[in-house]
């Protein structure tokens, strides 16, 4: 039996989620439509996410799922949850999301003791340093251990284009800035947003229903009758604060990250904290879902 349009809305619930829904996905279509992702397209992801969550999120204690929950859960048919579930089965490895190459040199710039100083900051490294017939201590050695087969000109290219590093001279290289934004390919700079924007997804979610000595940090601080002329101040202010902070929290998980080395994979968690800005106009869209 279908559900009628009205039923749906006649749900405060719904109505509230339908605009909150609407609200995170304008910059997300936005996005897809410049890149030429279509909607059906866009639709095959979400029906495949459907039942990859509902496997993996809604299993039955010492049941597991079923194909007919799964299409109960979904909305989707029975033939439509197999075919997913054996895309997602021959595909799975393609919607986990791994630190590129560039990050993982910064990473290993900032917590190996190769490359840090006394003091446990990172070097300023030469290009090139042999010790022994093999590159030691250099930033072609760093590439080498976190890069794989890209070659060390290509990493460093990458790295000085967003901001990350900087050539004192044709011989030394330092690490202006521990955070990897990348900016030359845009697609790269998704992958990013959307490991962010999961993240905080997963927190508020876990938060709805997690006890109150179980809840994980969220805040955000905002007013919207701020002078415009205030923001470029207060955006160099936010980042100011947030940058020492952020360090802070990066040296912590370092000192963590070396004291959790031999423990079993499954005892190891990801865990971190993000810092964001964001400005924008106070006026709410017209484009807002409203119920009948």
């Amino acid at each position: 039996m279908k559900t009628t349009g009205k039923s749906a809305e006649g749900s405060p619930h719904k109505v509230r989620l339908a605009r909150a829904i609407v609200s995170v996905l304008r910059p997300l279509i936005q996005l897809l439509i410049r890149h030429e992702f279509t909607h059906s397209e866009l639709s095959e992801l979400i029906r495949q996410t459907y039942v990859e969550i509902a496997y993996d999120q809604f299993a039955l204690p010492e049941q597991g799922i079923s194909i007919s929950r799964a299409a109960v859960l979904t909305g989707l048919s029975r033939k439509e949850v197999v075919r997913l579930r054996d895309a997602l089965d021959e595909n799975k490895s393609l919607l986990k999301q791994k630190p590129n190459r560039a990050q993982r040199v910064v990473h290993g710039w900032l917590s190996d003791p190769e490359f840090l100083d006394s003091k446990g900051k990172p070097k300023r490294l030469p290009i090139k340093s042999q010790r022994k017939g093999k590159e030691h201590g250099s930033f072609v050695a760093l590439v080498k251990r976190y890069s794989g087969d890209i070659t060390y000109g290509a990493v460093l290219d990458e790295l000085n284009l967003v901001g990350v590093t900087s050539e004192n001279d044709d011989y030394t290289v330092s690490l202006i800035n521990s955070a990897y934004v990348p900016r030359k390919d845009e697609l790269e700079q998704v992958r990013v947003v959307a490991t962010s924007v999961s993240d905080l997804f997963e927190t508020a979610v876990h938060n709805m229903e997690a006890s109150d000595d179980d809840k994980r940090f969220q805040r955000q601080v905002v007013y919207t009758d701020i002078d415009a002329e205030y923001e470029q101040e207060f955006r160099q202010f936010a980042a100011k604060k947030a940058e020492p902070f952020i360090q802070e929290l990066n040296a912590r998980l370092i000192q963590y990250r070396k004291k959790s080395k031999g423990t079993k994979k499954s005892d190891q968690r990801r865990m971190g904290v993000g810092i964001y800005y964001f400005e924008g106009l106070p006026v709410k869209s017209k484009r807002d879902p409203k119920p009948d």
